[in-house]
């Protein structure tokens, strides 16, 4: 519930504490006096708009403090976003607007923003006013006042109907970017094919270029390597022999000098290494011929190589790199292939039970429309529309939607005789805020208790009616708080806590004062003054009249 609200310099109010007591809170005034101000303010520190002109001209800051004793589950709620409250604590929201436009809000003296105030505003209070008269024409809050008027079956389901769309939703998109991009990487794909198969047709081996080119040089070089080797075999097997004759020299007188038999054994040595080195040059000599076969063959497999190098990079590491990432795109393709197949059959199972999650949603909203068309049309004829008739009408709209397979209108028929038709062809102001009215009731029987902000409710209607409305206003506040601003007295008879607002002018500067009407004399000329303007005489004698009646009927009436 909403327990205290301050205000400062904000629009005409300089200053205002204003206690909200429970039951139904009314404020009253002359017109042009700021009653929808008081409601502004509340909207503003409930994260309403914020615009510098609600700052009071000359003022530095408008600032407005709500003090709410939330409910366990709001409570709840406050702790998940990290303003927790301890059990007999109330929630102290407050907000500034600076004459520059710079807003801030806090909560229990903690930093918030804006969109926490709204969201605490949606639990805890609903604001019926001028936007609410248009809001009840739009097919999306018919749907949402019926399906709140279902409950939490209704809405569970909803949610669940909700969620399989978005679910649906998501894999679709998946499946389409799938799709797309396979479609754009046809060209691709098959470049990546052809690259992947070309270089597997060539048996590519690493290092292999290097290799070939060393073996090519050889091939190249034959006649030249054979000159060579003859000349170094004829030299080592020539007539001259020194290291023979050096072993046979030293031979003779090895015995007489260990150091001389090391040297001929040296020379022996080395004599046998010749020998070897002789037989090999000579195999060598053998093998050194010029195969143009074998020429031709590695020129023409390097030059594949080369260009195989030329078109994938410029060296065999390039070339292994590309098949890699061509075969990784050809891998990717296919897996997103059966990635779409997967999705195709994870949608077709969706879409079963998205069908079946929407005929069960179509049902529950089927019965809720006949009990909300039944309630409604009691509270219409206790709000003076005795022959209306209301329907709550669905279509099936065809493919299901996130909300379903239906559409809601509200049609209307305000007197005997009438075709029913949608709202907006058919009601007067009058009508609507009746209507209005009484879905607000009915909603309110189905929902966790909340504050319910009145304005413009008693729009194009007065006399039998707007006493009807305050009984209605009354009732919904025995379960509810309601703070209603009005000009009737027929409505703000029935309050269970009154406040005026009055226009002051001093020093050339205009304010509002809001005032306490405890009862007595001073609620009498109030009531006497919405009647006619006047606040003595025959006025008081009706306003008296007013206030006993509703006084009466509270006491002992059967709401």
């Amino acid at each position: 519930m909403l327990r205290r609200l301050t205000i400062a310099d904000f629009g005409l109010i300089a200053q205002a504490d204003v206690t909200l007591a429970d039951g139904l809170t009314i404020f009253s005034g002359e017109t042009g006096s700021g009653k929808t101000m008081l409601l502004g303010a509340l909207q503003f520190v409930l994260g309403g708009r914020a615009d510098v002109s609600l700052v009071r001209s000359g003022g530095a800051r408008a600032r407005v403090a709500l003090t709410v004793d939330p409910p366990p589950h709001i409570r709840e709620w406050l702790a998940s976003e990290g303003f927790p409250i301890d059990p007999a604590e109330d929630a102290l929201l407050e907000r500034e607007l600076s004459a520059a436009g710079k807003s801030s809000a806090r909560l229990n003296g903690r930093a918030a923003t804006a969109a926490t105030l709204r969201e605490i505003a949606d639990r805890v209070s609903e604001v019926v006013g001028q936007h609410a008269h248009q809001r009840l024409l739009s097919a999306d809050f018919q749907l949402e006042a019926l399906d709140r008027f279902g409950g939490a079956e209704l809405l569970a389901q909803r949610g669940a109907v909700n969620d399989l769309f978005d679910r649906r939703a998501t894999l679709a998109a998946e499946g389409a970017r799938l799709r797309e991009h396979l479609q754009r990487s046809n060209d691709d794909r098959a470049l990546a094919r052809f690259a992947v198969d070309e270089i597997a047709a060539a048996g590519l081996v690493a290092g292999e270029d290097v290799m070939l080119r060393a073996r090519r040089a050889v091939l190249a070089n034959t006649e030249k390597t054979s000159a060579a080797l003859r000349a170094a075999y004829e030299a080592l097997r020539g007539d001259d022999d020194p290291l023979g004759v050096a072993a046979s020299a030293l031979g003779p007188v090895a015995r007489y000098n260990l150091r001389l038999a090391g040297l001929a054994e040296t020379a022996r040595a080395l004599q046998s290494e010749v020998s070897d080195l002789a037989a090999a040059v000579a195999a060598e000599i053998d093998g050194a011929e010029f195969d143009p076969t074998e020429f031709d063959a590695l020129t023409e497999r390097l030059d594949a190589l080369e260009r195989l190098k030329k078109k994938y990079g410029g060296s065999m590491d390039a070339v292994f790199a590309a098949r890699d990432r061509f075969e990784a795109m050809l891998e990717g393709d296919e897996a997103r292939g059966e990635r779409i197949a997967g999705l195709e059959r994870d949608l077709a199972a969706l879409d079963g039970e998205l069908d079946r999650a929407g005929a069960q949603l179509s049902e529950l909203r089927a019965a809720a429309a006949a009990r909300v068309e039944s309630a409604v049309r009691c509270e219409l004829r206790e709000l003076a529309m005795p022959n209306a008739e209301f329907s709550a009408a669905l279509e099936r709209t065809g493919a299901i939607g996130r909300d379903g397979f239906e559409r809601c209108t509200f049609l209307l028929a305000a007197n005997a005789g009438e075709e029913r038709r949608p709202l907006a062809r058919v009601a007067s102001g009058g009508e609507l805020s009746r209507v209005l009215l009484a879905l607000v009731v009915t909603l309110a029987a189905t929902e966790h208790a909340r504050a319910f902000l009145f304005d413009e409710v008693d729009a194009g209607i007065g006399g039998a009616t707007a006493r009807a409305v305050g009984v209605r206003l009354h009732r919904l506040a025995r379960r509810s708080q309601v703070i209603c601003v009005t000009h009737l007295a027929q409505i703000a008879s029935w309050a269970d806590d009154h406040w005026t607002l009055r226009k002051r002018e001093r020093g050339g500067a205009t304010t509002i004062a809001v005032d306490h009407l405890p009862g007595g004399d001073e609620r009498t000329a109030e009531v006497a003054r919405m009647l006619s303007g006047e606040s003595r005489g025959i006025s008081a004698e009706h306003a008296q009249t007013l206030l006993r009646e509703a006084s009466a009927a509270k006491r002992g009436a059967a709401f």
